[in-house]
Order: structure tokens, then C-alpha cells, then sequence
């Protein structure tokens, strides 16, 4: 199997979504591009992530 070439990091903005009104506003990262084809991971594919320590998330694929 051909190794996907590196992609190169990304500034991506944590976004605050929901009811204003109701205070009930939550953060979203959205990720979406062809680098993340480039990176093996495809539509319908599925994803863990998991969170080691504050300020840091890792993405990994269960499709491998």
C-alpha cells in the first residue's frame, strides 16, 4: 500500500456554536479540505480522537 504524502499543518479557528439566548454556546473545529484525502482519512470513514493533555488533540483513523 502507497504511504499518503505529508500534509503540511493547518491554523484552523475554534468556533463557538448554539442558543446565545439560552447560553448554551459550544465550540466546533470544522475540517474538510483534499488534504484530508491526502492524509488517508475518506468520506465515510471513521475516526477516534482523543485528548492527552490540555491543548492537544489527536486524530487517528479505525479504518487501518
Amino acid at each position: 500500500m502507497k504511504k499518503p504524502a505529508a500534509t503540511f499543518p493547518r491554523k484552523l479557528t475554534v468556533q463557538d456554536v448554539g442558543d446565545y439566548f439560552r447560553k448554551e454556546v459550544k465550540p466546533q473545529i470544522r475540517l474538510q479540505g483534499k488534504w484530508l484525502l491526502q492524509a488517508d482519512l475518506k468520506p465515510g470513514s471513521q475516526v477516534q480522537v482523543t485528548n492527552p493533555q490540555p491543548g492537544v488533540l489527536i486524530l487517528q483513523s479505525l479504518d487501518q
